[in-house]
């Protein structure tokens, strides 16, 4: 995701720059605390993960309903990239990078999942198929693309890439919404994409097996000939 990939290599640049800073001429101790930075990141947001995907995903869901949930990340991206620009530091970096990993894992792909129950199977594997390839690696691309063009200052990449992090999120938040708009539509009326509707003649034999359900059985109290008149 684009935003996700501008915040991470802000954090990753501002904590270089903070431990160089600390540690000046000393590489090593540098390089040591910078490993000991993302190690309490990658635990902060495992712990997280897991805590929520445990106890809050379900009940979110169900207290709230899809159509609520899924555009509850991409409000939440959009609240923590108005605080890196409002307050553009490490530590504001890192609790928005933790939430927006954090909530990625535990409440946006679940609810990705439960978007996939109104598609057929072969939509839905070519829709997995082309969201994790394409989508996801473009995604990825795109805020590389950011990020190379602001890279010679932590201080325009935080200001400006916070544009380009806000413009997206907005967009993101109007497509969820209109995603589970559509999904409680389809669940309403039991429409499934990508499922091919009857043709006449299937409808036509559907009808006139439920229109005959005696399946040439006599029925009792009939005769041989009033059951050959009926059939």
């Amino acid at each position: 995701m684009i935003e996700v990939t501008i915040l991470d290599y802000s954090m990753k640049i501002l904590a270089k720059n903070e431990f160089d800073a600390e540690y000046p001429g000393d590489s090593i101790a540098a390089t040591k605390a910078f490993a000991a930075f993302m190690g309490r990141f990658g635990q902060a947001t495992n712990t997280l993960s897991f805590s929520f995907s445990l106890l809050g995903t379900s009940f979110i869901i169900r207290r709230l309903g899809l159509n609520y949930t899924i555009i509850a990340f991409p409000t939440c991206c959009f609240a923590a990239i108005c605080g890196v620009y409002m307050v553009p530091n490490l530590w504001t970096v890192f609790c928005a990078m933790l939430l927006l990993k954090g909530f990625s894992y535990s409440l946006n792909n679940p609810c990705k999942e439960i978007l996939y129950q109104v598609t057929s199977k072969g939509t839905k594997f070519k829709a997995k198929s082309w969201i994790d390839v394409f989508g996801a690696r473009g995604s990825k691309a795109a805020g590389s693309i950011v990020t190379n063009a602001f890279s010679d200052s932590a201080t325009d990449l935080l200001t400006y890439g916070a544009y380009v992090a806000m413009g997206v999120s907005s967009f993101l938040i109007y497509v969820a919404w209109q995603m589970g708009k559509m999904f409680d539509e389809y669940i309403a009326t039991g429409y499934i994409v990508g499922e091919e509707a009857p043709s006449a003649e299937e409808l036509a034999k559907q009808a006139q097996l439920e229109g005959d359900t005696s399946l040439g059985i006599e029925e009792e109290g009939q005769t041989e000939d009033e059951q050959q008149v009926k059939v």
